[in-house]
């Protein structure tokens, strides 16, 4: 037997059979039986890139759906890992966040007696953050959270992504510039770094779309979209959501440290500025020499920077978030070229 065969060990083989210049070939009965084929008398196909066959024996059949259980019991007598009790709750909602990215559509928290009113409080202000999950039902020792929306769409979500990264930086550069009139500019610093939160939530649902789609290559079909695609939509959510840190780094650094050369900072605010709202525009175009242009002006401008750092400039621990946002936009844009020369290859090999 050839190597070629020998990886088809697993699968089931057919015959196919001609018959007046048509081919047909047996389906399986069981899956014919299980969506009533008789009946409808219809299938759903499609050619993949990779000439392999993708049949839906239904358009609107669903995917399994699994459910994860965290007991919220806390034992001492289990050591659970030398953990102390808090630190093992925290181990537990960082399972409910692991649960949600990974595509789990159900999760039960259960306790042997009456769930807390501050965990009940918890549960319900995370669940908040993950995009689509909802708590359907709760009692004294259980609460269910379950996944409630129809369809979610990647590139929605990195648009709102995108968006919002924006509006930060936006309102960080009013706080720079008004600092000095602000009645209470502390408490619009606070208002800022809450909205990380947000920036987390879309993240998370880009993680778990990723992980759906690479679980179930189906899916990916229905919305166009490829496993290539998917992880560089996965690479440059991290990347963006970095953005995001650094802004929260810049605000945190303006409550403590004074900015002495505001029109200095102001200048590299913009300039920082400019490049991310290039990549935004940008970002669903196809024109990758733009793109690699932004790549080559970024570059420019960080050696041009880190000059200014290594002369220990009064306001260089403002220089250093800046400078390294504007070298995450180039690791975007560098992304986005090889997605675009993917996407160009595979529509090559199409034809």
């Amino acid at each position: 037997m050839s190597r070629n065969l020998q990886n088809y060990d697993s699968f089931e083989q057919k015959k196919v059979q001609s018959v007046k210049g048509s081919f047909y070939v047996y389906l399986p009965k069981a899956l014919c039986t299980r969506y009533e084929i008789g009946k409808s008398k219809r299938i759903f196909m499609k050619q993949l890139e990779d000439d392999s066959l993708l049949l839906k024996f239904n358009s609107q059949s669903a995917y399994p759906t699994k459910s994860f259980v965290i007991n919220l019991d806390y034992d001492i007598a289990k050591n659970h890992g030398n953990l102390k009790k808090e630190e093992y709750l925290n181990y537990l909602f960082n399972q409910y966040l692991t649960a949600y990215i990974i595509g789990y559509n159900t999760v039960q928290f259960k306790k042997r007696t009456k769930i807390p009113m501050i965990m009940q409080n918890r549960i319900h202000e995370m669940t908040r953050k993950l995009y689509g999950m909802v708590v359907i039902s709760e009692t004294v020792n259980e609460i269910v959270v379950e996944e409630h929306f129809e369809e979610i769409d990647i590139r929605i979500l990195n648009r709102q992504l995108l968006s919002k990264i924006n509006l930060m930086i936006n309102n960080y550069k009013e706080l720079v510039e008004e600092f000095d009139e602000l009645d209470n500019p502390n408490a619009l610093i606070d208002e800022l770094i809450k909205q990380d939160d947000q920036i987390d939530e879309h993240r998370y649902a880009v993680e778990r779309y990723v992980h759906q789609i690479l679980r179930h290559p189906s899916l990916g079909q229905v919305v166009s979209i490829n496993a290539v695609e998917c992880l560089h939509y996965s690479e440059t959510t991290r990347l963006i959501e970095r953005i995001g840190d650094y802004v929260v780094k810049l605000a945190h650094l303006l409550k403590m440290q004074e900015i002495v050369k505001k029109e200095f900072v102001i200048k590299h605010l913009d300039k920082m500025w400019h490049f991310y709202i290039t990549i935004q525009d940008n970002f669903e175009r196809t024109d990758s020499l733009k793109l690699w242009k932004l790549v080559q002006e970024i570059k420019e401008y960080a050696s041009e920077v880190k000059d200014r750092i290594y002369e220990n400039h009064p306001d260089t621990e403002y220089i250093i978030p800046i400078r390294r946002v504007c070298n995450i936009c180039g690791d975007i844009a560098e992304i986005r070229i090889n997605d675009i020369l993917s996407q160009t290859q595979t529509k090559t090999d199409k034809r």
